[in-house]
């Protein structure tokens, strides 16, 4: 039984000592407060490591002014991180969504010394709701041998992923506005990149949607479709879907009348939305994107986003070259489980060119040192605004002439050569 203090944050943070690895909520369940007060007693607790994931604030932590007092150790690095990865402040971790809690957890790699989370006020039965965020602290929180929590009134209660009271050590109240995830500008190109991946969506599908604008347009596309549910990722542009009684999550074989999800990313509109809403279930990664549940999950659909493909079908949707952008992320886990699930789809969502049309997406090679997220035996849709092209079972000859056929025209040519001399 832990005690459930309250004091203030500085008392919170107090409760720390020197050379400690502590464990953030990403995305928006990040405890802004909090996180301000442990940079303000950096000095006391230097050598400090904080491990997150994708931060939607301006990673405090990460200034000129705290290196070598804290170092940042995540999961998912964001170009912001450059110029503090330079400096030796930021540590990146190579490891999937599903292998968080493992590795980020009592007995991992990365066991956390502390986790902080970002909660409701409990409810009468005592227990706090981790809101937006359950996919990582949760688990870890279960287990960790300090846990203290921002109570903020403004985190909308969800349901499913909780902690009792007596799983805290300490909290702290502070009320303050969530941080937003605003929904993706979508021009022409995303549309119709959304367009043509919404029609291999069918009724009944449960459907996951990854960060970014190709990925989320889909979302535009899919009102005329029956009984759909949406699994680990709830964004803005899913709310209409739910109101409109698109989704209803009926045709789940188990957890029927419900979405599992494990990060909620958006503004308030979704924040009201996903408050005591019996539709939302927040679980956490080891959940969520375990492939033997997705697996259980007919007609599961994956659509996620690639920063290149090569013509044999491999995707990077994390690096360029040897430069680390992005994370693993959840690709590999879904693209796993919709190859077993029946009538599953795996749909990799991009559009044909970067850098305002200059340079080709589809490229005969990967980039030198570039990581491969999801290998080309996996990959089964390539979408983008040219049309899609389905991988599975072709040879490579056969995958190699259907990418360039849903390349930029302009390139076609040129890949058509790579492609005769790859």
């Amino acid at each position: 039984m832990r005690s459930f203090a309250k004091g203030s944050l500085a008392d919170l943070v107090a409760r720390l000592r020197p050379g400690m690895r502590v464990l953030l909520p990403p995305g928006c369940g990040e405890p802004v407060s909090l996180v301000a007060e442990l940079c303000r007693q950096a000095d006391r607790l230097q050598p400090l490591t904080l491990m997150g994931g994708i931060h939607l604030g301006d990673y405090p932590f990460c200034r000129p002014d705290l290196a070598g007092k804290i170092t940042f150790v995540t999961w998912h690095m964001s170009p912001p991180l450059a110029d503090a990865a330079r400096r030796g402040q930021v540590d990146f971790v190579p490891v999937r969504y599903f292998d968080l809690p493992r590795v980020f957890n009592r007995g991992g790699a990365w066991a956390p010394d502390c986790v902080v989370v970002h909660a409701a006020p409990p409810d009468a039965h005592g227990y706090l709701s981790l809101g937006v965020s359950a996919s990582v602290t949760l688990p870890a929180a279960r287990q960790a041998p300090l846990v203290i929590a921002q109570v903020n009134p403004r985190m909308p209660r969800t349901l499913g992923g909780a902690l009792h009271r007596s799983q805290v050590d300490g909290w702290a109240e502070a009320d303050e506005e969530l941080l937003v995830y605003p929904p993706p500008v979508l021009g022409a190109t995303e549309r119709a990149i959304g367009r043509r991946a919404a029609e291999l969506v069918p009724d009944g599908a449960t459907v996951q949607i990854g960060l970014g604008a190709s990925p989320q347009a889909v979302l535009e596309f899919l009102g005329d479709r029956r009984d759909l549910s949406l699994h680990s990722l709830l964004v803005d542009g899913a709310v209409p879907l739910c109101e409109a009684g698109v989704v209803t999550s009926a045709a789940k074989p188990f957890h029927r009348g419900r979405m599992d999800i494990g990060e909620i990313m958006g503004t308030p509109r979704v924040f009201g939305f996903a408050h005591e809403n019996p539709a939302v279930n927040m679980e956490s990664s080891e959940y969520v994107h375990d492939p033997a549940v997705v697996a259980r999950l007919p007609r599961f659909v994956s659509i996620n986003s690639a920063l290149e493909v090569d013509l044999t079908g491999q995707v990077t949707a994390e690096s360029i070259g040897g430069r680390q952008v992005a994370g693993i992320g959840g690709q590999f886990d879904f693209v796993l489980g919709a190859s077993r699930a029946p009538g599953g789809a795996s749909i990799i969502a991009l559009p044909s060119t970067a850098r305002d049309g200059t340079v080709s997406r589809i490229v005969p090679r990967l980039a030198a040192g570039a990581a491969v997220t999801t290998p080309r035996y996996l990959v089964d849709w390539i979408v983008t605004e040219h049309g899609a092209a389905r991988l599975t079972g072709l040879s490579e000859r056969e995958r190699a002439a259907a990418l360039v056929a849903v390349a930029h025209p302009r390139f076609a040519e040129e890949l058509e050569r790579g492609r005769v001399t790859s």
